[in-house]
């Protein structure tokens, strides 16, 4: 099984859409940090490292918007990976030197789950230093003390696992439905539409999705529940549904789910 393993890494790592997408990612985090301190220093203002850009001690807001895009990568990555092969008919031929489908649907996943996590923490460090660099340039990064710093590496390390699971699920996603494109599309419809649809009118139900627990587990932020109509004129509150670590269990289920949807659908398939 080892074997195989370092082989669907090495595969995983070699494909094109692994290595650029995150090159992308930082290009455009190293443009947003340059704009950022042209905009400050022009305006004669400054940045705080710890209360602007990390939000306090506990440093929740640090990554801000990469916390979105990094699982988006991630899933993009999952589905191409096993897509490319499904449409280029390299499949078939893997399954020719590893025939028994489940071990090597189960490796693919285990290196999406790897991969993805370990790019994910590197953009998301590589965020964290651009950040404290133009907080040094143009601001102050006083009150970094070692409760702040540990904070950010368990932010770091939990939006790394978030991206991983997100990998996998995509991968899952995309061997149910036979088609890369398909999944993808899907699932960014899903993110920006549907989901937000599902917050609106059936807050209970959306507690329990994907996107919202991938973001509270990554930030260490807890789900919150809306309680009342926005649209109805009347009170409307947020409640605690649950924790971040809940969320992130919520999250390892839903992966978990499409892998093994994958697993059912990818043993019964006729693939050649």
């Amino acid at each position: 099984m080892m074997n195989l393993l370092l082989a669907e890494g090495s595969r995983l790592w070699a494909r094109r859409m692994t290595r650029y997408f995150p090159l992308i990612l930082a290009a455009l985090m190293l443009a947003g940090i340059v704009i950022a301190y042209f905009v400050i220093t022009n305006n004669d203002d400054s940045v705080d490292f710890v209360n602007d850009i990390g939000g306090g001690v506990d440093a929740r807001s640090m990554l801000g918007p990469i916390t979105v895009l990094l699982p988006i990568m991630a899933f993009v990555i999952g589905a191409s990976y096993v897509g490319a092969d499904i449409k280029t008919g390299m499949l078939e031929q893997l399954l020719t030197w590893e025939p028994r489908r489940l071990r090597l649907l189960s490796a693919r996943a285990i290196a999406c789950l790897v991969s993805a996590t370990i790019i994910a923490g590197l953009l998301a460090l590589f965020f964290v230093a651009l950040a404290y660099g133009l907080s040094s340039a143009a601001g102050t990064v006083d009150g970094a003390t070692g409760e702040f710093w540990g904070n950010v590496a368990k932010l770091v390390l939990r939006t790394g696992v978030a991206a991983g699971l997100f990998c996998a699920f995509g991968l899952g996603i995309t061997v149910m439905v036979n088609s890369s494109m398909g999944s993808i599309v899907a699932f960014v419809i899903y993110w920006f539409v549907v989901e937000n649809l599902i917050t609106a009118f059936l807050s209970k139900v959306a507690v329990y999705l994907p996107i919202q627990n991938a973001n509270a587990f990554a930030s260490g932020e807890d789900v919150e529940r809306l309680e009342g109509s926005i649209f109805g004129g009347g009170d409307v509150d947020f409640i605690v549904s649950h924790s971040y670590i809940t969320a992130g269990l919520i999250l390892a289920g839903w992966t978990l789910a499409a892998v093994l949807g994958a697993a059912f659908i990818f043993n019964r398939r006729d693939i050649a």
